[in-house]
């Protein structure tokens, strides 16, 4: 919705939207009428001239729908993006690298990274990106076990690959385990 086509109702509306978030510009709505150029008495008081006349301009449906809209604008721009944030952490790399700053560039490069999904934090628990309990077959767990690692999409003959490493760490720790029971068992 363009804004609206009377000035005053368009100034009305924005005074309106305004008042919303700085209550200290535009602590009623007879306030909000009066900057929108009217002209009307007793302004701040209950059942003044300009709070009547506020309150059937806001029963105006177009006016109505312009503020909606305003606050739904002003909503979808205060929204974090991944392109906002890539683009504040360019700023900040730049004015680090210009100050000699270089840990701040790396930190905002790396949380530009970050951001990319192109580097991932080591410090994530495992079973927090894995759960076996989900597995249903050997396959499941192939891939479950590579993506433990960082491995997102693995091929079939990686996962392969990793059956077979998974089946020799099997084997070694059994064999670990009845040298112990054989160990304890002579003594």
């Amino acid at each position: 919705m363009p804004a609206l086509r009377n000035p005053r109702h368009e100034a009305f509306a924005q005074a309106i939207f305004i008042g919303i978030f700085r209550p200290d510009l535009y602590p009623t709505h007879g306030t909000a009428y009066n900057a929108a150029g009217y002209r009307a008495k007793n302004a701040r008081k209950p059942g003044g001239a300009a709070e009547a006349n506020a309150s059937r301009l806001l029963k105006n449906a177009k006016i109505f729908d312009r503020i909606a809209e305003l606050q739904r604008e002003a909503a979808e721009d205060a929204k974090e993006t991944v392109d906002k944030c890539v683009q504040e952490l360019n700023q900040l790399r730049a004015d680090s690298h210009s100050d000699k700053a270089y840990g701040a560039a790396v930190s905002a490069v790396m949380g530009k990274a970050k951001l990319l999904g192109l580097v991932t934090d080591k410090t994530q628990d495992v079973t927090e990106r894995t759960d076996f309990t989900k597995a249903t077959s050997l396959k499941d767990v192939g891939i479950g076990l590579l993506q433990s690692v960082g491995y997102a999409s693995p091929s079939s003959d990686d996962v392969a690959l990793a059956l077979e490493a998974h089946a020799t760490m099997i084997a070694q720790l059994e064999a670990i385990a009845e040298r112990a029971q054989s160990l304890s068992a002579e003594q």
